[in-house]
């Protein structure tokens, strides 16, 4: 089994080559979806979904997908470790909401400035803009810690279907 790096980063990425054809490392995850019900596992074309159970989740689970590329006889798959699609997007868009908000700050400071009016109002709405901003990294930063051992879980489950196949 591959260990994964303990450092926390921000949906890991790997890749892993196999020596046989694709058909192959597919049956394996259908074999694992039937037969091992601790584990969501989903296909779409040729990408694989696995996440934790729903009795198991929370809001900072994260799942694994991969992609799955034919390659003449061998099979390369590439892996992302990440958080649920909405997780993930909600906090894009109130990163998004956040910046856009700033910058309209900044250039109300900058107009209150050319005008030679008080900046205060627009001072303390930047400060409180980049408060804001810190408390959603910090709250990413505690998700991201408190799904980390689900991670570690996938990671042994998804090396727990391809050893297999390559030491065959």
């Amino acid at each position: 089994m591959k260990e994964l790096n303990n450092t926390i980063i921000l949906r890991p990425r790997f890749t892993v080559t196999l020596d046989c054809d694709i058909s192959l490392v597919n049956s394996q995850f259908k074999k694992a979806k039937l037969n091992r019900k601790g584990y969501k596992v989903s296909f779409s074309d040729q990408h694989i979904f696995i996440r934790i159970p729903k009795k198991q989740q929370h809001f900072w689970s994260p799942q694994l997908h991969l992609e799955l590329q034919n390659n003449d006889m061998t099979t390369e798959i590439r892996g992302l470790y990440g958080p649920k699609p909405t997780v993930w997007t909600m906090f894009m868009f109130l990163h998004f909401i956040v910046a856009i908000l700033l910058l309209g700050t900044i250039i109300w400071g900058y107009t209150m400035v050319a005008t030679h009016n008080s900046i205060n109002s627009a001072l303390v709405s930047a400060l409180l803009l980049i408060f804001i901003w810190l408390s959603f990294y910090i709250a990413g930063r505690f998700g991201k810690k408190k799904a980390n051992k689900q991670m570690l879980e996938l990671n042994t489950f998804f090396y727990s279907i391809i050893d297999p196949i390559e030491k065959s």
